[in-house]
């Protein structure tokens, strides 16, 4: 297995810290993992040796805190760390609760193979594949992503996964269930 490396990007005029694991062969998927507020890219460490390890590219970031008066255009700023990040082919997203709002312009663009949202905050009709994943307790999240399920037609695309006796999702609680990188890994197979 490759060293995950650390490294400092400069994206949009802001120093961004990132971690990247490569696979020994050309990577399957590339996912870029993007934590929550109360996280930082440490949080995706495990993760992301068990994704290189089946053959994936990972890229952990610390995203700027979302009140950053640098970054007024989340678009462009992910536009410009995929750019700085080599990314080729259209990645996989996966983001924790607030940094769904990185992903939104994405979406909206056709520029993802797909989104994991953890605890996700807004999603707009999604047109890429999916999967939502969110703990029983969670007062925001739940009621989002049932109505998502409910709302098919126009969200086939859509996998929503409940965690059961977990209120918010947004960091380890994912990891100690066991299911997140099997929830994971399903995903990424199927697409």
């Amino acid at each position: 297995m490759n060293k995950i490396q650390d490294l400092e990007l400069n994206i949009c005029g802001m120093k961004i810290s990132v971690y990247d694991a490569q696979p020994l062969s050309p990577p399957v998927h590339t996912l870029v993992l993007l934590h929550g507020r109360k996280s930082s890219r440490e949080l995706w460490l495990e993760t992301m040796r068990e994704m290189q390890g089946v053959g994936h590219r990972t890229v952990a970031v610390n995203i700027p805190s979302g009140g950053s008066a640098k970054l007024r255009d989340k678009g462009t700023f992910m536009n410009a760390l995929l750019a700085a990040l080599f990314v080729t082919c259209k990645p996989v997203i996966v983001s924790v609760s607030f940094s769904s709002n990185f992903v939104l312009p994405l979406l909206e663009s056709d520029s993802l193979r797909g989104w994991v949202g953890v605890s996700p905050t807004t999603p707009p009709l999604l047109s890429v594949p999916t999967l939502l994943i969110y703990g029983e307790l969670d007062v925001k999240a739940r009621p989002l992503c049932e109505k998502i399920l409910r709302s098919k037609p126009g969200n086939e695309c859509v996998t929503c996964v409940m965690v059961r006796g977990v209120g918010k999702v947004d960091h380890d609680p994912v990891l100690e269930h066991g299911m997140w990188t099997k929830e994971l890994k399903r995903f990424l197979m199927d697409l």
